[in-house]
């Protein structure tokens, strides 16, 4: 769990970094990572389990201004908001929970959850709290209230419940090809990535016309990455469609299309996929029929793939293969 400072505001973005208890002996993970979290969390062992024996927390944690990026493993715990949270002030920060592995519960006054891997949900550290994690894989990200100001009430209201539906699948996406980048970003990158991050967040879980719309572009980038892979995957179908790509990632299909607008429509874009792949193993493998390479790529009819390979390449399938074979005699 990331302890980000009581002036996050504050703080540039900075470059992620490693926090481990590996480095201490096993007698003393435990204490470290106790002081660590204390102004902010009281943690305690599983019952039964001594923390003599090693606690291992590891986690690479990174500042973008904007929220605070977690990802990491931590040993199984018991926790409860701090009795004096440092300063005696308000800590005016929600955690995001997305879980990889393990299970967390988290229980208030008025609710409670369990979740299991794949979930996501927000908690609150202005409340009163207590819960418990098993061996725990996944993210954590600090919101800090100055980023979330005027959708507080509606990320309060979202406490303590698992988070679902189609934009909530959008963000898990959306976060975990953030992970991968980070180490790659400079400071300003960083700071941008930040505050498009808490964008994203606020339009998922908040659902206002104005915020979905300040986050469209990195919503769109998410929908478009989702459905090229999954375009990637199933190239060779016949019934690859538009229909059936908004079906199967369970979007709209306008938005689908806004998604592919900056390369020319979803339908374009299969086709030129389509053409490029059978363009390669046509030049690779001269002595499979045109035919039979048109339909390994999702061209029922030779002739419907003679006819889009001539305009997108200026030669027929055969002519493209001649010139080939002339080159390889000429060489």
């Amino acid at each position: 769990m990331p302890r980000e400072p009581r002036n996050i505001r504050d703080i540039v973005p900075a470059i992620p970094r490693l926090f481990t208890t590996r480095l201490y002996p096993p007698s003393e993970q435990f204490e470290v990572w106790k002081t660590r979290m204390a102004s902010l969390i009281d943690v305690a062992p599983p019952d039964g389990y001594s923390p003599a024996q090693g606690f291992e927390v590891e986690y690479l944690t990174c500042n973008m201004a904007d929220v605070v990026f977690t990802s990491g493993r931590m040993a199984a715990q018991t926790f409860a908001r701090a009795a004096e949270p440092s300063q005696g002030a308000p800590v005016d920060t929600w955690w995001l929970f997305r879980l990889r592995s393990g299970e967390a519960r988290f229980e208030t006054a008025e609710r409670r959850v369990h979740a299991g891997p794949g979930a996501m949900f927000l908690i609150s550290l202005d409340d009163d709290f207590r819960g418990s994690i098993t061996d725990y894989d996944g993210l954590v990200l600090a919101l800090p209230r100055r980023s979330f100001a005027d959708v507080a009430d509606q990320l309060n209201d979202a406490c303590n419940v698992l988070l679902s539906g189609n934009l909530i699948e959008l963000l898990s996406d959306y976060l975990d090809r953030l992970e991968t980048r980070l180490v790659l970003m400079s400071p300003e990158e960083l700071r941008q990535a930040g505050r498009a991050t808490a964008q994203m967040i606020a339009a998922c879980i908040q659902l206002s016309s104005d915020r979905l719309e300040q986050a469209r572009g990195a919503i769109e980038s998410v929908l478009f990455e989702r459905a090229r892979l999954y375009i990637e995957t199933h190239l060779g179908d016949f019934d690859l469609t538009p229909d059936r790509i908004a079906q199967q990632l369970r979007i709209s299909r306008s938005a689908l299309y806004r998604a592919f607008e900056s390369v020319g429509g979803v339908a374009g874009y299969i086709l030129r996929k389509r053409l490029r792949a059978a363009h390669a193993e046509l030049v690779a493998s001269t002595d499979r029929q045109v035919q039979e390479i048109a339909y390994r790529h999702g061209f029922k009819l030779a002739s419907d793939f003679t006819r889009a390979f001539r305009r997108e390449f200026g030669v027929s399938p055969r002519e493209m293969r001649e010139r080939v074979r002339r080159r390889s005699t000429a060489g």
